[in-house]
């Protein structure tokens, strides 16, 4: 028997914790009912994969078998429906609001966002042990793999979507990089743990928490100075370089996940 009180204490936790060590990092914070309402509307997100996922599964196993079956489903049906939808909220909620004025706005909001969702996905997941101690065994797991995540998605997302509003360039093929370099991290992240090869999402939850932490670092640095300049250059991103790393470092995470 659970305790669902604590086993949903213990899946939530980590999600929140993240956000609020976010929400302190911003030297300019956003008003806190607005960052809540932020969250809660990631936690919503789940109601609209309720009807969504049973159409994207029911058009796998169609036209998909085999690899490509997990490929679809960890791609399509997992990363492109959930990182589209925080988007959405990112865009026609957390965009709209009056506050929403400088760079480190977009990253404090989509990660929170990412985070609302994350809890959520937590709850259904450790819902389903059988027992107490299994419960707390996936909650602690998630909170090092699954919840990082999306809260690591959260932050790229914000990058390139503050990219796209603050920039002098104001770039809109940023504004499609903040929902597609998200898709193919959590989607490689996804599609590796589909296929056994665990040791290999660590690796990217790695690789992308060293860029997240330095493009945060920069970020925060410049608010400190009261810079309000937001560009390429500020983070050391060439757009060119973005898609050519999407591509490569996608094709070289199935390959290997194929051989194993």
């Amino acid at each position: 028997m659970l305790n669902y009180y604590a086993v949903y204490f213990a899946a939530t936790l980590p999600a929140i914790v993240i956000a609020i060590y976010v929400y302190k990092k911003d030297q300019f914070p956003e008003d806190k009912s607005e960052v809540v309402i932020a969250f809660l509307l990631g936690t919503s997100i789940t109601f609209f994969l309720f009807f969504l996922i049973p159409v994207t599964e029911a058009i796998n196993d169609i036209f998909f078998d085999g690899y490509g079956n997990i490929f679809f489903l960890q791609y399509f049906r997992a990363a492109t429906l959930e990182e589209s939808l925080k988007f959405l909220v990112l865009y026609y909620y957390a965009y709209k609001l009056k506050n929403f004025d400088e760079p480190m706005d977009a990253i404090v909001f989509a990660t929170t966002i990412s985070l609302g969702f994350a809890a959520v996905e937590n709850i259904e997941y450790v819902a389903m042990a059988d027992n107490q101690q299994a419960a707390f065994d996936i909650a602690f797991a998630r909170a090092f793999s699954a919840i990082p995540l999306h809260a690591l998605c959260g932050v790229i997302m914000g990058l390139f979507f503050g990219l796209t509003v603050f920039s002098k360039n104001n770039n809109n093929s940023n504004l499609f990089l903040a929902l597609a370099v998200p898709i193919a991290i959590h989607g490689s992240y996804n599609f590796v743990i589909s296929t056994g090869a665990g040791i290999i999402a660590y690796i990217i939850l790695f690789i992308v928490l060293l860029r997240a932490s330095k493009v945060f670092t920069r970020l925060n640095i410049s608010q400190n100075a009261k810079e309000h300049e937001y560009s390429e250059k500020l983070y050391d991103i060439k757009e060119s370089d973005v898609y050519a790393n999407i591509i490569k470092i996608s094709g070289i995470i199935i390959l290997v996940a194929f051989i194993l």
